[in-house]
């Protein structure tokens, strides 16, 4: 193994462990799969940064996109723009965008029709992210806060919808493309209601404004202390439940022979499925005795449509 693919395995589990749990099942499709959750990592650790500007956020994630889709000077172009304090801050984040010149040449091993979903994966979500960028510095009263559903659904195709998209070319179904994006989607949001608490802390809420004013929340502050948080917090639980039914689908819809991709699949979305009942009970987050039980019994069982139904039907 090459030390640019023994450093890219290595960062995976020090970047998402769960991730790397998931991805340990892929087979062949491993690889470039891992490279793609590497290159959203490094776009949304640009989004993410508190420490940028807009500007900069923006500029650093067009160049990012550049440097996958051109290279050369471009990659050095991106490289010498990152914040120079990155590279001695103890963050595998941060390690990881400073390390991208490693990575990316990794993508080129591959047919074009691969190397290309990636790129086209990657261009659109730093697309995305760079024009939400825009709306958190817009902010008002120091809160970033989406105002409709349909901003909602926008923020989650470009974060995980479209990742959602890839995975179904790369797999090579791409008739299953509306259903791939769902699947996306429903991850995503389950992602948001396990963490509205811990995203407000940093005074951001992906809780639509509409949802909050037909229960009588009128501002975003109020939100956190109303007594009708769980009535809103339901209707996105409902939301969630409706794209999970998709995924679903998506995943019976998948070949049986294909069970690896079944199983990618399915541990992300019987987990998310777990989480949601947890939160409705009053609950936090599953636990990792669920974990063991959903690999466990769908590594044997996952083949099986039926098992998919009943398994979600619980949901």
């Amino acid at each position: 193994m090459s030390p640019a693919w023994k450093y890219a395995e290595s960062v995976l589990g020090k970047v998402s462990r769960t991730f790397a749990l998931n991805i340990g099942v892929l087979g062949n499709l491993r690889k470039p799969v891992l490279l793609a959750y590497l290159y959203m990592r490094i776009a949304d650790t640009i989004e993410d940064s508190p420490e940028l500007s807009v500007e900069q956020k923006t500029n650093l994630l067009k160049m990012f996109s550049d440097a996958l889709n051109l290279g050369d000077k471009a990659l050095l172009d991106f490289q010498n723009a990152l914040p120079q304090n990155w590279k001695e801050k103890t963050s595998d984040d941060y390690a990881l965008c400073c390390n991208a010149h490693v990575i990316i040449p990794l993508l080129s091993e591959f047919p074009e029709s691969i190397a290309n979903s990636v790129k086209n994966a990657v261009a659109e979500m730093c697309g995305g992210m760079a024009e939400f960028a825009k709306l958190q510095g817009a902010k008002k009263d120091e809160w970033f806060c989406i105002e409709k559903e349909s901003d909602l659904d926008k923020y989650c195709y470009y974060v995980a919808g479209l990742v959602g998209n890839m995975l179904t070319e790369l797999f090579g179904h791409k008739e299953l493309r509306e259903l791939a994006i769902s699947f996306g989607l429903a991850l995503q949001l389950v992602n948001i209601i396990k963490d509205i608490d811990e995203d407000s802390q940093r005074h951001v809420c992906f809780v639509p404004m509409e949802y909050c004013r037909k229960h009588g929340i009128s501002s975003v502050q109020d939100f956190f202390s109303h007594k009708n948080k769980n009535i809103v917090i339901e209707e996105l639980i409902k939301k969630a439940k409706k794209h999970l039914q998709d995924a679903k689908n998506y995943i019976k819809s998948l070949p049986r022979r294909k069970h690896r991709i079944r199983l990618f699949c399915l541990w992300p979305s019987l987990m998310a499925a777990d989480n949601l009942r947890i939160i409705s009970e009053g609950g936090s987050k599953i636990t990792r005795e669920s974990v063991k039980r959903i690999i466990h019994r769908s590594t044997i069982c996952g083949w099986s449509n039926f098992w998919i139904e009943r398994e979600f039907s619980k949901l």
